[in-house]
């Protein structure tokens, strides 16, 4: 019955019934996300790893605290509870927790891990501090010699992230390529010490991979430099090109290569034009994914004729194309029949007309509008009508956006789970109307949200889940008791530098 349940917070109705249900319930927990000290339980998470014992992944990215104690507790229970333990995540820290590391690894040897199959050892950067003073932050990076062993030792290795890595060269690539033959994907984005000759090492020796993602690689016009990608990839099915000099004449080899691509982007990149865009969509027309990010060529005109080739595309992602308007979203709209999330942030939005000739795509259940300074009212009323099934809104930092319009989109979309309007100075609440029983996330972070505003969400949106309300100088603490008083379900709310409330304190 408990595996039944849609929302894990679901759970938490049941577990205060009994004891019995509570131990039911703790079994049925997979992922555990600390994110402060206080949570823990005596200080230890061993405790709460022995209490929720099919435990499988840790989140510690977000942990505040002393996360050298946690991780050296983890290291202390790891032969006691962790057997079932499949991913520990540490990353976006400030400070590596080199004791707790030092004495995990001292049990966990890359020798006890022969069936790893993913590793991610991004943003190593020697600039982050601080760092305590006996320690060298060159001494925690990673380099070629880190990446050499590990090849050697996780031979089973199908997937490794070592973006952002400051200190490795072609060589790591190259013993990779010597020692994991299975290797299916590999991000080295934002590598400066990379070139395509360790990309093509990759290329040649894995015939398995089927994902890469690379940056600041220059893709020569000469002709040997590419056939080696498009006669050895016969498996590749993503491709993620970031800040590359791409010619038409790689464009062209690649569409005659016949690779069983599902994803492309192309993110800023330069040199290559329209045509060459063109014959390549035009040769991968079941794309499902398609990234082209800040492409100053692309325009109304252009995407209506590329359209075209997009029929089988389910996401797409043309952010920062400045000279796109809401034309570009009437024509995705009518001619991918099975899109369901459009990326159109920082675009032309807003600054032309068109008229809505009643296109409509239930299947569109994401829109990324973000940015768009001129998108009006008006326009995204035009935006929710083809987009009826719409489920998640991002507004966010449209400075011309009011509540009107708010209000016009959960009008016509009812089903609306996530919505977004983060620094929109101008909308104070999200309309009256009939209750949003869908709606789990608003984040109204710098807006001009006020009490009535709150109240509005409360008699509204009574399951909302999560709400922001950061920098929020309309809020008061008489509408935030006047909303939690109905969202019973609320599990999180942001208060951060709210003035009206820091006074009242």
């Amino acid at each position: 019955m408990f595996n039944r349940l849609h929302h894990p917070f679901d759970l938490e109705s049941f577990s205060l019934v009994c004891k019995r249900f509570l131990a039911l319930t703790n079994r049925l927990r997979r992922h555990l996300s600390l994110l402060d000290s206080t949570l823990l339980i005596n200080g230890t998470i061993s405790k709460l790893i022995h209490r929720f014992s099919h435990i499988i992944s840790i989140d510690l990215s977000n942990f505040q605290g002393d996360l050298d104690l946690v991780v050296l507790d983890l290291a202390n229970s790891v032969s006691s509870y962790t057997s079932n333990i499949e991913q520990l995540d540490i990353s976006n820290q400030k400070q590596l927790p080199v004791t707790g590391l030092k004495e995990l690894g001292r049990k966990l040897k890359a020798q006890s891990f022969p069936f790893l199959e993913e590793f991610d050892c991004s943003y190593s950067s020697t600039d982050l501090n601080p760092y305590p003073e006996h320690i060298n932050p060159s001494d925690l990076a990673v380099t070629d010699s880190g990446i050499e062993v590990l090849s050697v030792n996780l031979r089973n290795l199908r997937r490794i992230n070592v973006s952002r890595t400051e200190l490795i060269t072609d060589k790591s690539l190259v013993a990779l390529s010597k020692n994991c033959l299975n290797l299916q994907g590999i991000d080295v984005v934002d590598c400066p010490l990379i070139t395509s000759k360790g990309v093509h090492s990759i290329l040649r020796s894995c015939t398995a991979l089927s994902w890469i993602s690379v940056s600041e690689i220059h893709f020569p016009r000469s002709r040997s430099g590419f056939e080696r990608l498009a006669s050895c990839r016969r498996a590749l099915q993503t491709l993620n090109v970031t800040s590359s000099m791409i010619s038409d004449e790689f464009l062209l080899l690649m569409a005659k290569s016949s690779l069983p691509l599902s994803r492309l982007s192309i993110c800023w990149c330069i040199n290559f034009t329209l045509s060459g865009i063109s014959l390549l969509l035009c040769a991968y027309q079941s794309l499902k994914y398609l990234s082209l990010v800040q492409v100053d060529f692309l325009s109304d005109e252009s995407m209506n004729d590329l359209s075209k080739y997009l029929q089988s595309l389910v996401t797409i992602d043309v952010s920062g194309c400045k000279r796109l308007t809401i034309s570009t979203f009437f024509t995705l709209a009518r001619n991918c029949p099975l899109l369901e999330a459009i990326n159109m942030g920082s675009t032309d939005l807003g600054t032309k007309d068109s008229f809505h000739n009643g296109v409509k795509n239930p299947r569109i259940r994401s829109v990324n509008l973000r940015y768009n300074w001129y998108l009006d009212d008006g326009t995204l009323t035009k935006v929710a009508l083809m987009c009826p099934n719409m489920e998640i809104l991002d507004v966010s930092t449209c400075l011309s956006l009011t509540e009107a319009g708010i209000a016009s989109v959960l009008e016509v979309c009812n089903q609306i789970r996530n919505l977004q309007f983060e620094s929109c100075p101008l909308i104070k609440h999200i309309g009256e109307g009939a209750e949003l029983p869908n709606v789990e996330v608003v984040s109204a972070a710098t807006s001009a949200i006020n009490d009535e505003g709150l109240a509005l969400i409360g008699s509204r949106c009574s399951r909302l889940l999560k709400l922001n309300l950061t920098f929020c100088e309309g809020v008061t603490a008489d509408g935030i008791q006047a909303m939690v008083t109905n969202c019973r379900s609320l599990r999180g709310i942001q208060l951060k530098m709210c003035p009206q409330l820091l006074d009242a304190n």
